[in-house]
């Protein structure tokens, strides 16, 4: 049963950490993004014919996904440090795991959960927010090197160069609605533990209080 609940922790104690990490690269890479978008719908950079409203509009999304950013890139970080500790004295741990050890284990994720709850929170809305801004971003800036011909039906590739930048947007916004999902259901794993720890210390309290 050890190997079996240890396996599990490993699994989980590793695709918790790596999700972090994506956090913080697609973090900042949300920075960047959001800069770029501001400095070329204020300067008028970009290779389309993009209306005025259109490129406002961009403009102020592209506000909003950086203070975003910002913050997903300060929240990964915050609860990357409580992770971090715990991977490194498990990483380096030498011999045998004893149920003893793996409990405590268990116990500090719990308990770091529970120190970041509200942390993990926001985490989880900055994802699922950050995710649709960036649809929405990308739907926009894709209005800016394709064009419809109403009389011809035919659409026009106005600037090929943005491709790129298209997708890389629809990446990220993937990216941030599969974190989302995923904090979220480790959130949920977490709480089921947490009620569970707090139920079996209520028993003890009345038994102990019985005796």
């Amino acid at each position: 049963m050890t190997n079996e609940n240890l396996t599990r922790f490993t699994s989980e104690l590793n695709s918790y950490f790596a999700l972090i990490i994506l956090n913080l690269v697609f973090g900042a890479m949300a920075m960047a993004f959001g800069m770029q978008f501001i400095v070329t719908s204020v300067l008028g950079l970009t290779a389309g014919p993009a209306p005025g409203g259109i490129r406002i509009l961009i403009g102020a999304l592209s506000l909003v996904f950086f203070g975003l950013g910002l913050s997903w890139v300060l929240f990964s970080a915050r609860v990357l440090k409580g992770v971090t500790l715990i991977r490194r004295e498990f990483r380096h741990h030498n011999g045998p795991v004893t149920d003893e050890t793996l409990t405590c284990w268990i116990v500090r994720m719990i308990a770091h959960y529970r120190e970041n709850r509200k942390t993990i929170g926001r985490m989880i809305l900055v994802c699922t927010l950050g995710g649709f801004c960036f649809l929405i971003l990308g739907f926009l800036n894709s209005l800016e090197f394709f064009s419809f011909s109403f009389s011809s039906g035919t659409f026009t590739v106005n600037g090929y160069l943005l491709l790129p930048s298209a997708l890389l947007t629809l990446g990220v916004a993937i990216v941030s609605l599969l974190s989302s999902y995923y904090f979220s259901k480790f959130a949920r794993t977490w709480d089921l533990r947490q009620d569970e720890i707090s139920r079996s210390e209520h028993e003890l309290a009345e038994k102990l209080g019985r005796d």
